[in-house]
């Protein structure tokens, strides 16, 4: 019976229910539909306002474009840098990509082409800006690829360099070989190859590779920089035969003998092109034994340079230990050098004084002979720039007009020099050498130095540049020559301002290393 009663209070609920339910739904619908048709209206008008905004909006970015191109032309066109002309701005690229560093990871001239329009310009359209080939682990072929390509076929100057460890090329297999293999295609372009900082297995592996390359006919100038002390250059790489225009060699760290394979007996002819010869050993180098050449192997590399004009030294590379190996060797005649340069590297050199002796030179125009800078003085080789068995002094060289000495002359051996160089013209001195200019000295040797022109002082004490004045007052009052121009470094001494200052009564002066200031 509770069922009947539970059916009976449902049967009459419903009723009541089904006459309240549309009423209530009208309403809501109404109210729905006035709020849809609202939102169409607002719907409208903000895609209205957002057409006529994104239109507005295109518009702004259309004018500021345009206006951001004019700014900058303008910016261009007031730039110091815009208003020089092409020229002067490739002479600034060239002297910019000649003097970068070889280990940069980008080369300056890659850098200039992405800077601007004009720059890019001026950079693809000069093919020498791209002649310098750096061959370095930082570099890819696609870098050298590009380079032979907008080299176009100019004369390439290549540098490998900075290979220091085989790891270099072991981290990324045969990068080497596949970094050098893009550039040999274009060997018989090659000017000047120049090679340092490598280590020895990828140095013999490049030694292999240019016996290999075939003959090298552009090849003008070889320089080698040794790694570390004790590494030893590859005589491959003077070349020889190979390089049949070679002319000037500047290697570190070469050990010949007379049967190094370069100085073959029957290869008088392989070097007969080079005028420029500069031997180096490595600065500090603590195994100078394993580095230095014999005596026959340097006699045996000059006799094949009859046309040598210029030989630099720089430190003891050649071994000749006494008078009596001289006597096993014959003089080196040299008939057309005309610049020798020594740089002992020590103030107590070994086997320099053994050296000048054994060359000959009869047409030599420049002398050299640089010591360290210290407070002991040079060792004298003053006795042998003069002739020996001579009732006169008679110069060794007696038609030398440029002479540069750095702590290689004092007040005892000054007139020997002064006799030796009879006809010096330019003349460049160290504080310790200007006792050159003692007067009792000048008295004794006559002042033969009757043709100096131009005067060149390095750093002096007050009491050696006191000795200059004093010369030029000397030499002003007699007449005796033409007062030489003077060129000198200055300080903010006030004592030496007033030497130069003594020093302008008599010469025209030029200070160099002065601040604008």
């Amino acid at each position: 019976m509770p069922d009947n009663g539970l059916s009976r209070s449902f049967t009459m609920s419903r009723p009541s229910q089904r006459s309240y339910q549309p009423s209530v739904d009208r309403e809501l619908f109404q109210v729905l539909q006035s709020e849809a048709v609202h939102l169409e209206r607002k719907e409208i008008e903000l895609v209205s306002q957002i057409k006529a905004l994104s239109e507005a909006l295109v518009s702004v970015r259309s004018t500021l474009s345009t206006i951001r191109v004019r700014a900058s032309e303008c910016a261009k066109r007031i730039s110091p840098a815009a208003r020089l002309p092409d020229e002067t701005l490739l002479a600034i690229f060239e002297e910019a990509v000649s003097s970068q560093d070889v280990r940069s990871r980008t080369g300056v001239e890659s850098a200039i082409s992405r800077v601007s329009h004009r720059w890019r310009r001026i950079a693809l359209h000069t093919p020498r800006l791209w002649a310098r080939v750096c061959v370095t682990p930082d570099r890819d072929e696609r870098d050298m690829q590009l380079h032979l390509l907008r080299s176009a076929a100019l004369p390439l100057d290549v540098e490998v360099w900075g290979w220091w460890d085989y790891r270099d090329s072991f981290t990324r297999p045969h990068h080497f070989e596949h970094t050098l293999a893009a550039i040999l295609p274009s060997a018989s372009r090659w000017r000047r190859i120049k090679i340092g900082a490598s280590c020895d297995a990828l140095l013999t592996s490049l030694s292999f590779i240019l016996r290999t390359v075939g003959p090298l006919d552009a090849l003008q100038q070889v320089a080698f920089k040794a790694q570390q002390p004790g590494q030893i250059c590859p005589t491959t790489l003077l070349m020889g035969k190979s390089a049949p225009n070679l002319r000037s060699i500047d290697v570190e760290n070469i050990v010949l003998t007379a049967r190094s394979p370069c100085l073959h007996n029957h290869d008088f002819d392989c070097f007969i092109g080079v005028t420029h010869l500069t031997l180096r050993l490595h600065e500090g180098d603590a195994r100078a034994l394993k580095t230095t050449m014999e005596p026959q192997g340097f006699h045996a590399l000059l006799l094949r340079m009859p046309n040598l004009v210029s030989l630099s030294l720089h430190g003891e590379l050649v071994c000749v230990r006494s008078a009596t190996s001289l006597e096993d060797q014959a003089n080196i005649t040299l008939p057309r050098l005309q610049t020798l340069i020594l740089h002992p590297n020590t103030v107590r050199p070994r086997y320099l004084r053994n050296i000048i002796a054994m060359v000959m030179a009869p047409d030599l125009r420049h002398f050299e002979l640089i010591y360290p800078d210290s407070s002991t003085q040079g060792q004298d080789i003053s006795d042998l720039l003069l002739k020996k068995g001579c009732e006169q002094p008679t110069p060794r060289f007696p038609l030398v007009e440029r002479l540069v000495l750095n702590n290689a002359a004092n007040i005892t051996s000054a007139a020997a020099f002064i006799q030796a160089f009879p006809g010096v013209d330019q003349l460049t001195i160290s504080g310790a050498d200007v006792g050159i200019f003692n007067l009792p000295t000048w008295e004794v040797t006559g002042g033969s130095w009757r043709t100096i022109t131009r005067l060149t002082l390095r750093p002096s004490q007050r009491d050696r540049l006191t000795t200059v004045v004093d010369w030029l007052d000397a030499i002003n009052n007699n007449g005796e020559l033409q007062t030489p121009l003077v060129q000198g470094p200055i300080t903010r001494c006030p004592t030496m301002l007033h030497l130069y200052e003594e020093l302008k009564r008599y010469t025209q002066i030029e200070l160099v290393g002065m601040d604008s200031k």
